[in-house]
């Protein structure tokens, strides 16, 4: 009887001592990821961890009309010239919800939803759009300070008027 009890306490105890198995440390000891994503818009992205499944997303954007481009304005007719550079600058803050998909010993995938917004802002004009970011996130063991992300955001654009659009992106993120 007192064998089955210290059994019974030796096993108790090792539950409480054990870390969790995981096949990477983002979210984990890792909360914040710096980035970039190919896109629409290229961006340099962020990430942090506020619980091991939800975060905040962020990101900084850079959007160009191109050579010989048409820009749109807000107070008056579109510009058309042969400016070439980038015309708007973009920032987004988003929500996200994560779970597991696949969680081997290698790799771990795992799916998000978020809301959020987005701004964009140049040249004379200005745009805000509710988003709701839906992707996959791929990390890893071995690095287990990368996150390879595919992500498309429905977007709704409020100003200055109303219109869909979907981003897409893929893009890499480091923690640390």
């Amino acid at each position: 009887m007192k064998l089955g009890f210290a059994f019974l306490g030796a096993g108790v105890l090792s539950l409480g001592l054990a870390t969790p198995a995981g096949a990477t440390e983002v979210g984990r000891g890792r909360d914040f990821g710096i980035g970039f994503a190919l896109g629409s818009p290229t961006s340099i992205v962020g990430k942090y961890f506020v619980s091991s499944s939800n975060a905040w997303d962020f990101g900084l954007g850079f959007w160009s009309t191109g050579w010989g481009g048409c820009r749109r304005r807000n107070d008056g007719p579109d510009v058309c010239d042969g400016y070439d550079g980038f015309d708007y600058l973009t920032l987004n803050l988003d929500y996200l919800w994560e779970e597991p998909i696949v969680a081997g010993g290698t790799a771990k995938l795992d799916w998000h939803i978020g809301a959020g917004g987005r701004i964009w802002a140049g040249d004379g004009w200005f745009a805000a759009a509710a988003r709701m970011p839906i992707g996959l996130d791929l990390t890893f063991r071995r690095p287990s300070f990368l996150e390879v992300f595919l992500e498309l955001a429905p977007a709704l654009y409020i100003v200055p008027g109303l219109d869909l659009d979907i981003e897409a992106f893929l893009g890499v993120r480091f923690y640390f």
